[in-house]
């Protein structure tokens, strides 16, 4: 009876301890599924090595399209505001060219084609700083002070050819520029009496090219980096944030606390999203700074000489800090509130060893540096991906509490990588796939 009984609880005790494996796989399970279905299946991710681009999709690992091509060594790669396309700007070598992830946003829907290079090239002097807003990119070109339009619209119209706008009274110089919703853009130019190679004003152009030649009384030392919402516009200078809108305006936001005209000591890179009434800039010896164009205020929202990289998620929701400690910082965009920070192993970023070695560069080139994207972190609507230090893994995070949901295992070692596609709510249908 007594051996009867000791074999009834051991059975008891291995149903028991079975019941609780399987508990703990089913959780693994609901986390893994979670992640399937809480990541939109029209995101991308474009992975980047010597040899081409993978397009993925992170949420069932598939590969849609391995698309050969050598990568141009020094290019630096934006992502349009759809999310369809990735733009390669090539600045030593004076061509932009358009890479086509294959996934098209259509309000309600998708459609999904196959992944290449446009046959479009465009060739500039010094084509260098990218800004996009609602559909329409601006990159400035540096050789001589013009800029380029692209309507992301137009793309994929084979004849479609992107315009540039030249202007008198203006020389090569580091600048920046961009388009507003009304469709006017607004750009860089120097007083010619000043040395160096930062602009001091900024003048609206309308939509044809001509220049209004008025700089609303706002001049100031040096001038870099902007950002755009559509409505309004700010630049970084040494004096303070230039903020410009719609109906014409230039005014001066002045600098706060410790930043001031001290070279490193103010907003030279500025972040901003159409989603977005406020904007984000950082110095790179004070921190990041949330600016509310309303308000015309700025508010310090992190105070730190080592932040590597900012942006914000797909969406415009969040906006996430990159210090050089692997550190990530998510924050509420509407309001500046930090929301969640976790330390993140991940991959090594070239261009960081400039933040350690910053007399080696020119003032310029630090600037030019620090608005590079993060090629080693990139963020969907929802999920952070990270890409972990052997480039063989990608760590997945929720962006609005950073736990950890799943790591995604790939083939072979890659370079850096940027995000595609775009999110829909309940968006599992790709019965509208076709080719063209």
């Amino acid at each position: 009876m007594k051996t009867t009984l000791i074999k009834i609880w051991s059975l008891i005790f291995l149903i028991a301890l079975f019941s609780a494996c399987n508990d703990d796989i089913d959780d693994v399970a609901d986390d893994l599924e979670s992640f399937e279905e809480m990541e939109s299946s029209w995101v991308r991710l474009s992975l980047m090595d010597q040899n081409g681009i993978d397009v993925m999709q992170p949420n069932n690992r598939q590969i849609h399209a391995r698309v050969e091509g050598n990568l141009v060594e020094g290019a630096r790669y934006y992502t349009s505001n759809s999310g369809r396309y990735l733009i390669a700007i090539d600045r030593a070598g004076g061509a932009v060219k358009f890479f086509d992830s294959g996934v098209e946003f259509h309000i309600d829907h998708g459609h999904e084609h196959t992944p290449k290079w446009l046959d479009l090239e465009v060739n500039t002097l010094l084509p260098t700083h990218f800004g996009s807003s609602l559909g329409h990119m601006v990159i400035f070109n540096d050789g001589d002070g013009s800029i380029t339009h692209i309507n992301e619209a137009q793309l994929e119209i084979p004849t479609y050819s992107p315009v540039t706008y030249s202007f008198e009274n203006t020389v090569a110089h580091h600048g920046a520029g961009f388009r507003l919703e009304n469709g006017q853009f607004v750009t860089t130019f120097k007083n010619n009496n000043e040395p160096g190679g930062l602009p001091q004003m900024v003048k609206f152009v309308e939509s044809n090219g001509n220049v209004i030649d008025d700089n609303g009384g706002v001049e100031v030392g040096a001038i870099h980096g902007d950002a755009s919402n559509g409505h309004h516009g700010i630049f970084g200078s040494t004096d303070g944030v230039i903020l410009v809108n719609d109906e014409g305006e230039i005014s001066l936001i002045e600098n706060t606390g410790d930043l001031n005209s001290e070279s490193g000591n103010w907003l030279g890179t500025l972040k901003g999203h159409d989603n977005s009434k406020m904007f984000f800039a950082r110095s790179r010896n004070v921190g990041a700074f949330m600016i509310d164009p309303e308000n015309k205020s700025m508010t310090q929202i992190y105070a730190g000489s080592d932040v590597v990289g900012d942006m914000f998620s797909f969406d415009g929701k969040y906006y996430i800090l990159h210090t050089a400690d692997n550190m990530l910082r998510v924050f509420d965009a509407h309001d500046g509130v930090e929301i969640a920070s976790r330390m993140v192993e991940m991959a090594d970023i070239p261009e960081a060893e400039g933040h350690d070695h910053r007399s080696a560069l020119s003032e310029i080139e630090i600037l030019r540096k620090m608005d590079d994207p993060d090629p080693v972190l990139v963020c969907s609507d929802k999920f952070l991906y990270v890409l972990s230090t052997n480039r063989t893994q990608i760590k997945v995070l929720e962006i609005d509490d950073l736990h950890h949901v799943e790591t995604i295992e790939l083939d072979n070692a890659v370079e850096s990588m940027m995000k595609n596609g775009f999110s829909l709510e309940g968006d599992d249908d790709h019965d509208h796939d076709h080719d063209h």
